[in-house]
């Protein structure tokens, strides 16, 4: 199919909302989103789930991120399936909407249910699988930290590889940063072997794998407006929580490993 029929297609799904399906017989564009966002609610609750999520109030914003993200990841294959396909001219003869919301749902499911299971165990080739399931889910940033991690690496900087995700040493600090299966750590937070903590390590994991289970753009979107707002009401911090335990849904359960606190509360404690 030309560039143009491609064009054609796309347009078509936009302008024709009210029906559910084109002539050929394909569910059109907004029907494919309002599915994703079914699939996207379903697979958060199972990453939370998968994730021993004991708050109500993170496991509801689990929810509502993977809703988003499926919607977002939908929007995000689309168009770079349909990028694809005008700039080298195939054929579009299966929606590239279809398309993206069988990908988001493969890596969400297996990011949901096995990426836990491959992060609590000790062996550096079930993590090797973890990562690359954070990466499909987070193909923008955990791209990025890994070129990242190459520069790190050839300037004799420190690299750590620890459930699941890569730790790069970014200067003097003792603040972490994850980003899809890579947290750009300062120094202060490695020890002298050159490897970070194993309870760091386990708080930033479970980050990578909420991003595993809803996508990096249902994980950052959501905790940016409504786990930092919701977590700021609180009276914790917009990216953390107080000393009561409360704050952003999205840190309560990673803060379980640290210590800081050692019991996170619900917003009804709070």
């Amino acid at each position: 199919m030309s560039a143009s029929a491609t064009a054609s297609t796309l347009l078509y799904a936009l302008d024709a909302p009210a029906n559910y399906v084109d002539p050929s017989g394909r569910p059109v564009f907004l029907v494919v989103l309002l599915v994703a966002a079914l699939v996207g609610t379903i697979l958060g609750a199972v990453g939370a789930v998968g994730n021993r999520v004991k708050i109500w109030d993170e496991f509801l914003l689990w929810v509502i991120g993977g809703a988003i993200g499926g919607v977002l990841a939908v929007l995000g294959w689309t168009g770079i399936i349909y990028g694809v396909w005008a700039l080298f001219e195939l054929d579009a003869s299966v929606p590239a909407t279809t398309v993206g919301l069988i990908l988001f749902a493969t890596a969400a499911l297996l990011g949901a249910v096995a990426s836990p299971l491959l992060d609590n165990t000790n062996s550096p080739v079930a993590w090797l699988f973890s990562l690359f399931m954070k990466w499909v889910q987070s193909p923008l940033l955990t791209t990025g930290g890994l070129v990242a991690t190459l520069f790190v690496a050839i300037r004799g900087g420190k690299v750590d590889f620890r459930r699941g995700m890569l730790f790069i040493a970014v200067g003097p600090g003792g603040g972490v940063l994850t980003l899809g299966a890579v947290a750009w750590t300062q120094s202060g937070r490695f020890n002298p072997d050159g490897a970070v903590p194993d309870n760091l390590a386990r708080h930033e994991s479970t980050h990578s794998r909420t991003v595993a289970a809803i996508g990096e753009l249902g994980f950052y979107f959501t905790y940016v407006t409504i786990g930092a707002i919701w977590g700021s009401a609180q009276g914790g911090s917009w990216n953390n929580l107080n000393a009561a335990g409360c704050g952003n849904q999205f840190e309560k359960t990673a803060h379980t490993f640290t210590g800081d606190p050692a019991i996170p509360r619900s917003t009804s404690d709070c």
